[in-house]
């Protein structure tokens, strides 16, 4: 069994759940997810966000199932995770407890045929009912009241309003979406107010707007890995990176291998 207690939210998990599913490919083991009772403020789901993964089963986040078989795993972490998959030493282990964030581009560019087993496809065709745009935004709000990871330095900057202009400027879109967990968010405004018509707001919850994400035909990523991994998921032709934060801790101006076109700004 591979064994996972999430840590962050969705776009931080879906970097453990990707390890988790490497190991599958090769030793056949069921994926067991401790998260089942998260997701409690006003922009969630009412089912977790992770109900879009496919093939695993979900236990709740504190389980004294989980501390008891920790004993008999083999812990997989940030220290170690390279050295493991690159000798395949993992293999020789039942037992796997995936313990980290593991937020590594490289990995998931050399390996991208498992993003195709990811997420369950029967879930995503439920969810259609997007407007259509030629740009989407997606904005970060920070929810400082949810504790570190919105106080987290990495995750504070947010793309400056001159950064939005100059793309605008150069793809000129008729229509500009923009995916945000709050209606009110000062970016926003200050978009409404230069775009007018031209730009529109579309968000329901987290669910909804991941799979908008993956849904659009041009992206530009907020620093947030919610994001980026809607963007890994999509058909986008560009996906703009702002050159900040998380992102710039990932990506640092590589060139990847998918049929997207990242674009650093």
């Amino acid at each position: 069994m591979i064994f996972i207690e999430k840590k962050g939210r969705f776009g931080n998990f879906l970097f453990q759940y990707f390890i988790a599913k490497y190991i599958q490919k090769f030793n056949k083991q069921k994926i067991i997810i401790f998260s089942k009772n998260e997701n409690i403020n006003s922009f969630n789901s009412k089912k977790n966000i992770d109900s879009l993964v496919n093939e695993y089963f979900a236990l709740p986040k504190y389980s004294k199932f989980l501390n008891t078989w920790k004993k008999r795993c083999f812990y997989i972490n940030d220290q170690n995770y390279k050295e493991v998959l690159k000798n395949n030493t993992f293999t020789k282990n039942n037992f796997f407890y995936i313990d980290g964030f593991f937020q590594d581009i490289d990995l998931i560019d050399k390996n991208s045929d498992i993003l195709k087993n990811i997420l369950n496809k029967n879930k995503l065709n439920l969810l259609n009912n997007f407007t259509y745009a030629d740009l989407t935004i997606h904005i970060r709000h920070l929810h400082k009241e949810l504790g570190t990871l919105d106080s987290n330095l990495l995750y504070q900057d947010q793309p400056e309003l001159k950064l939005y202009q100059k793309i605008i400027e150069e793809l000129n879109p008729k229509k500009i979406k923009v995916i945000c967990s709050i209606k009110n968010n000062d970016m926003y405004k200050k978009l409404k107010t230069i775009y007018k018509d031209r730009i529109f707001l579309e968000t329901k919850n987290d669910v909804f707007d991941f799979v908008n994400i993956i849904n659009s035909k041009n992206i530009i990523l907020s620093n947030s890995t919610y994001a980026l991994w809607g963007s890994l998921f999509s058909s986008a032709k560009n996906v703009y990176v702002p050159n900040l934060g998380i992102l710039k801790a990932i990506f640092r101006y590589k060139k990847l291998n998918f049929e997207n076109n990242f674009i650093y700004v």
